[in-house]
């Protein structure tokens, strides 16, 4: 039980990593930059909150979907801001349509959660930060003026995301399955995510090496 609380909260401040270098430059940073650093602010916020209510048995389910809900939504903005292609934008509304309809649906369990875990949310959401990050990789390859990938930003910060949303998919979507049942599996199965949190961080703070006066424009 004491490693699940430690390495909860090893993944949470985890978020300094990225977050240190974006607020110490975020003046000098492009509009897309400044967005992404706004968001895991937020996103650190929440995710400390839920570390709290968890350490003190504080019922924290509505705080999860909340961080779900906005995660979503603004790293939607964020992509249709970094996708340039008409056809991806437009599947990026499709997808935010489908989630909000969902939300509509769902709205009072999760406004006002029972002890039931929500998983359907978080792997939608995670399914599309998948869908997103691989769209991103496409337009990169097909951009001409990318020769070095691996020497912008972006690429640490959007590998980051797609290898934390591939390793959290399956994990939550089965943590209704086994909470529901009082298996303790599920426990082995959120440490290997706060796990894949912390090398999200890792790479994004690793993006922000790569940060100089044309990256500061746009990194594609």
């Amino acid at each position: 039980m004491e490693f699940f609380h430690d390495i909860e909260w090893f993944a949470t401040i985890s978020f300094l990593i990225p977050l240190i270098p974006g607020w110490i430059l975020f003046r000098k940073l492009s509009g897309e930059f400044r967005l992404f650093i706004c968001i895991i602010s937020i996103v650190f916020i929440l995710s400390y909150i839920g570390y709290y209510t968890s350490e003190h048995n504080i019922h924290n389910l509505a705080i999860y979907n909340l961080l779900y809900v906005f995660q979503f939504y603004s790293y939607s903005v964020l992509f249709r801001k970094l996708l340039p292609s008409n056809s991806s934008k437009w599947f990026i509304r499709i997808i935010v349509i489908l989630f909000t309809v969902y939300i509509a649906v769902k709205i009072k369990s999760l406004v006002f959660p029972n002890e039931v875990y929500n998983s359907y949310l978080p792997a939608f959401m995670s399914l599309a930060m998948i869908l997103y990050c691989v769209l991103f990789f496409n337009s990169q390859l097909g951009n001409l003026r990318t020769t070095f990938i691996y020497k912008t930003p972006w690429f640490w910060i959007v590998t980051g995301l797609l290898l934390y949303f591939s390793g959290s998919f399956l994990i939550l979507l089965v943590t209704n399955y086994f909470m529901s049942r009082g298996n303790n599996f599920v426990r082995s199965l959120w440490i290997l995510l706060f796990v894949f949190g912390i090398i999200k961080c890792l790479l994004m703070g690793i993006g922000f090496l790569y940060i100089n006066k044309t990256s500061w424009k746009k990194s594609f």
